[in-house]
């Protein structure tokens, strides 16, 4: 070899470990991003334990990454790398960080479910949530996080397939998916044809009709006087109740007035008789009540008679009469 061609190889051998010390080893990057995660900043120390894993893939990468994907909920992501390191049973780091792994896997678990998807239709492809996954058939079930999940299956030829899938926690389900060809295309020319003149004709004017009001028959009962005879029946009832309170009364004040009932053993009538006067006085009070509602409910009553429409449908007028007789008087009235 001439000594110039000695000269450079001396001095790549001599730069080699220099430059080579400038490029962040897999160590330096689990260490980045370990306190990044203390740091609270999970999204950028999984890009740190990312770098760390394509540098040189260990199972401690590996665990790294599950731990930051379990904390940002990616968890089918989580679930793949916390099982990469749990399959390195020998590894040191694996072995004091056993619990910690296991934990994280079941926490994660719980929020995945399974999902197989079958078609007869060869190269057909599968899409979830508008990412590629891959062809069909699939070998085995695929992890997915629960809940909805839009599939969409496709192959040439064929319609495209696009459905929602409900999937619950630690459910696995099997999907049948048959596509269905699309029919070539016939292309039919149409003979061509003279053009059909079509005479136009002036737009004829708009009439607008109104309906008559509609009539109202005479023998349709209106509201008033049905409310009118409520009050009849009501101011009836009302009067009988003051009648019954008046026998009452009375009777009490017959008890309460009997001397030999409540002037008896040195005692006062209000000792002996005191629940008498008491019902005098409260059916004297119900007396006059019913009285004055059944006066009041019996002049509303003449009144929505007089008011009530029927009497002007078939054109009579209301009419009220007074005739005055020897020692009486009558009051009539046209309902």
């Amino acid at each position: 070899m001439k000594p110039r061609h000695l000269g450079w190889a001396l001095v790549v051998l001599l730069l080699t470990p220099a430059l080579g010390a400038q490029t962040p080893d897999d160590r330096a990057l689990i260490e980045q991003g370990r306190t990044l995660r203390r740091m609270g900043r999970n999204a950028a120390a999984l890009e740190a334990f990312r770098e760390a894993y394509a540098l040189r893939p260990t199972p401690e990468s590996a665990g790294q990454i599950g731990f930051a994907e379990h904390a940002l909920e990616h968890w089918v992501s989580a679930s793949r790398f916390l099982g990469i390191a749990l399959e390195a049973t020998a590894d040191g780091w694996v072995v004091t960080q056993q619990r910690a792994l296991e934990f994280s896997l079941q926490e994660v678990n719980r929020h995945l479910g399974s999902l197989r998807v079958e078609t007869a239709t060869p190269a057909a492809t599968l899409t979830l949530d508008g990412h590629a996954v891959g062809a069909l058939p699939m070998t085995e079930a695929m992890r997915v996080a629960a809940g909805p999940v839009v599939v969409e299956i496709r192959a040439p030829g064929f319609q495209n397939d696009r459905r929602e899938v409900t999937i619950a926690a630690g459910e696995t389900v099997r999907l049948v998916v048959p596509l269905v060809a699309i029919e070539p295309a016939v292309s039919v020319r149409a003979p061509v044809e003279d053009p059909v003149r079509v005479p136009v004709r002036e737009p004829s004017p708009e009439v607008l009709r109104v309906a008559p009001p509609r009539e109202i028959l005479p023998s349709s009962r209106s509201v008033t006087r049905v409310l009118g005879w409520v009050s009849v029946g009501v101011a009836t009832a009302s009067i009988g109740g003051g009648v019954l309170a008046m026998v009452l009364r009375d009777s009490a004040a017959q008890r309460w007035n009997d001397d030999t009932r409540c002037l008896t053993r040195n005692r006062t009538r209000e000792e002996n008789c005191s629940r008498d006067r008491l019902a005098i006085s409260t059916a004297h009070d119900v007396m006059v009540g019913a009285y004055v509602a059944g006066g009041v409910l019996a002049i509303g009553a003449l009144v929505l008679f007089l008011a009530s429409p029927s009497l002007r449908e078939r054109g009579a007028e209301p009419r009220v009469s007074v005739v005055l007789g020897p020692g009486s008087i009558t009051l009539g009235g046209r309902f």
